[in-house]
């Protein structure tokens, strides 16, 4: 029931776009926020922004955010594997449950047809700071160290 109270607060907030190019391996997809959006290290203001793989062949974990022509890169965010139970016709897109009043945290992405997308991980005071407001966890990166933070600030280590 989580999921899908996150899914139906993500629609509010993001206009999803079909994917703007026809090359499926850098999962090239544009959205359009109404809102600002936290991502790790970043606020993303209201308007269209890319997210695609910086290197589909090499690394799969590493998402490139632009601005909407791709001429400016805004960051380079590491993720980890996040899975759907059923593909979506369109881009799904998961945030992080938080007041009106705040940006919500952008906690992932699955690109259209696929059940496996890409959980972003936050730098770990940031990660802190979205899990107590949205009483979850959050992916969080102290170090060399990949850890899931919840809303007391207690850490699970992850494999990597």
């Amino acid at each position: 029931m989580r999921l899908w109270k996150t899914i139906a607060i993500a629609m509010s907030a993001v206009w999803l776009s079909v994917p703007a190019a026809a090359d499926e391996s850098n999962k090239l997809t544009v959205l359009t926020f109404s809102k600002p959006v936290q991502i790790p290290g970043a606020t993303l203001q209201p308007g269209r922004y890319r997210f695609e793989l910086a290197d589909p062949v090499e690394s799969r974990r590493v998402v490139k955010v632009a601005n909407d022509d791709g001429t400016k890169q805004i960051a380079m965010l590491l993720t980890m594997q996040n899975t759907l139970r059923e593909p979506q016709k369109d881009p799904v897109v998961l945030f992080a449950e938080t007041s009106s009043s705040e940006p919500q945290a952008m906690k992932a992405f699955v690109y259209p047809g696929e059940t496996i997308g890409y959980e972003f991980i936050y730098p770990h005071d940031q990660a802190v700071t979205i899990a107590k407001r949205s009483h979850t966890t959050v992916l969080a990166k102290s170090g060399d160290k990949i850890e899931r933070i919840n809303e007391n600030g207690d850490s699970t280590p992850l494999d990597h």
